[in-house]
């Protein structure tokens, strides 16, 4: 089990290792999906820093084609986390910063998505640590945006 505290709130992580070998075979036939070796449960539990009980559970089934000699419950655990790296990083910025589900421009949806990568990527080179604080420091300096556009190249 692992814990942790952050955003006011407290979360543990249980997570079950079972080998996958019994359901290779089923797999592989109905699916096509070559490889299982390895199958588990991860519950997340979360509750406010203070709370004396857990305000909500959620547990999530995975599959994986590690072979259970040589992953540990601990570095599963690890990894599920690292996962929500790419969707925290990514995808929420773009979703809440941008409002990119509710601005998406059915014809040019995907230009108007490289735009914003490009924009999110050079706030995040310049070491700014939240997008919005990039977009507000860059905006009362119309010099450093023209600057930093035109070293784009560098950047990418």
């Amino acid at each position: 089990m692992q814990c942790g505290k952050s955003n006011g709130r407290e979360e543990c992580r249980e997570v079950w290792l079972v080998d996958g070998q019994a359901m290779t075979s089923y797999l592989e036939k109905e699916f096509d999906w070559l490889g299982l070796r390895l199958c588990g449960r991860i519950r997340r539990s979360r509750k406010p820093i203070r709370a004396t009980e857990w305000e909500e559970q959620k547990t999530h089934t995975w599959l994986s084609s590690l072979s259970v000699e040589r992953v540990t419950a601990k570095q599963i655990a690890q990894a599920l986390r690292d996962h929500w790296t790419v969707e925290n990083g990514i995808f929420r910025v773009r979703d809440v910063s941008y409002d990119e589900d509710r601005l998406h421009g059915r014809k040019i949806a995907r230009s108007l998505s490289s735009f914003r990568d490009v924009a999110i990527n050079i706030i995040r080179h310049e070491g700014y640590p939240f997008v919005p604080d990039g977009w507000r420091d860059i905006a009362s300096h119309p010099g450093l945006g023209l600057d930093l556009l035109r070293h784009i190249r560098l950047i990418l």
